[in-house]
Order: structure tokens, then C-alpha cells, then sequence
């Protein structure tokens, strides 16, 4: 019995010394910082480049808006004062486009205004797309402006439909297929037969992402215009 007793003290006694050592719960406490800082760095760099896909989703959409906006102004561009006339002539200037530096601008004529059914205003309004700089910035603002009295420049509705723009640069098509940076219809006593729209945006990381179509105008198309 007295053998017994010695041998479970003993083994008692094993059961007590086990446990963690200081060094043991050192490297323990190492370990979980260096997974839970892994774990954090990851998680910030995943939400980080959550929000610039999105943001470039955005630029992209915003793209989409602008090109959508201005084909359908340019599509439904009609010569002012053409809309009933038989001699398909007119002294006003309806489409001009110039170029100042980097950025193009453009006025002209189309009926494809945002019309009301209550309203006397004329279908045919004077529509126009300019830039802006932004205070501060190298980027500029996208301005459309629109005006059912032709040929007044004040009044009329403008407002911006990008901030991001580098360069807003036009390219106007001649009857031979030549594209040229300026156009007045009246010199030209025409519509451009397409435009070449060609814009640099910024992009959330600070990058130059350009974006180009070509518009064709129908009324200069189909000849409908002397």
C-alpha cells in the first residue's frame, strides 16, 4: 500500500509541473499579433480596392452618360429656322464649334430639347457643350446648355454633366470625309456630316482614361440640307 501511495504522489506531482512556460505564451502572444495584423492589412486592402472599382465603375457609367447625352443632341441637330421651309437655307449660324487650347466647344441647333407638353416654346432649341475648370483642380467641369430662344446666349438652362474631364476636344467632318477642329455653318452653309468626340477623364487613381465616338448627324446624311 505504502508503494501505491508514493507512486500516485509522484504522479501527481508530474500532473503539476505541466503547463505554458513564459516562453511558451511569448511566441503564442507573436504568433496571434502577426495573423491578427495579416488579417487587418488584408481586410483594409480588400476594402480599399472595393471603393476604387467602384469608383471606376462610376467614371465608366459617367462615360456612358456623357457619350448618350451628347449623340442624342447631335443626332436630332436640325438647322434653326429649316424645320417648315422648303428652300433648306438659313443666315443663322446653327452649328458652330471651336477650339481654345485642349478643350473644343460647340453650339448648334437640334430638336431634341427636353420639351413640355403645356409649353409654347418652339420643339428646335439652341443647345451647346463647353468646360469649365473647377477651382483648385486640373480637371474641368462638362457643362450642356440649353435655350429654346435661339440666339440669346443668356438665360436657358445649364448644368454640369462631369467634373472629371481633362480634355474635351471635337473633330467636325467635311463633305469629303476631312476632319477639321472648327465649323460654322455660316461659312460652310451646312451641318458637319459627322463628330468626332473624343474626352480624357481622370480616373480615381489619378490616371489619364480617354474615351472616343463618332457621331453621325442623319439630316447631313441624307443630303437634307443645300
Amino acid at each position: 500500500m505504502k508503494g501505491k501511495k508514493t507512486l500516485r504522489l509522484q504522479w501527481q506531482c508530474q500532473i503539476s509541473d505541466k503547463g505554458f512556460t513564459l516562453l511558451e505564451l511569448l511566441l503564442s502572444v507573436f504568433i496571434g499579433t502577426i495573423v491578427l495584423t495579416i488579417t487587418y492589412v488584408s481586410f483594409f486592402q480588400i476594402i480599399k480596392a472595393k471603393d476604387i472599382t467602384e469608383e471606376e465603375l462610376e467614371l465608366y457609367h459617367e462615360a456612358r452618360v456623357i457619350f448618350s447625352q451628347i449623340t442624342k443632341d447631335l443626332e436630332s441637330a436640325y438647322p434653326y429656322g429649316m424645320v417648315y421651309s422648303e428652300s433648306l437655307t438659313s443666315p443663322y449660324s446653327y452649328f458652330r464649334g471651336t477650339k481654345e487650347g485642349e478643350q473644343s466647344r460647340v453650339l448648334f441647333t437640334s430638336l431634341s430639347r427636353n420639351y413640355r407638353s403645356d409649353s409654347l416654346d418652339s420643339d428646335q432649341a439652341e443647345i451647346g457643350y463647353y468646360t469649365e475648370q473647377n477651382q483648385g483642380s486640373e480637371t474641368f467641369s462638362l457643362i450642356r446648355w440649353e435655350n429654346p430662344t435661339i440666339g440669346v446666349e443668356s438665360g436657358g438652362i445649364r448644368y454640369p454633366i462631369s467634373e472629371r474631364i481633362l480634355r474635351f476636344n471635337l473633330l467636325f467632318m467635311t463633305e469629303g470625309g476631312e476632319l477639321i477642329e472648327e465649323w460654322d455653318s455660316q461659312q460652310t452653309r451646312a451641318l458637319p456630316k459627322a463628330v468626332w468626340i473624343q474626352i480624357t477623364m481622370k480616373s480615381p487613381r489619378g490616371e489619364e482614361v480617354s474615351f472616343d465616338s463618332l457621331v453621325t448627324i442623319p439630316v447631313a446624311q441624307s443630303g437634307g440640307q443645300k
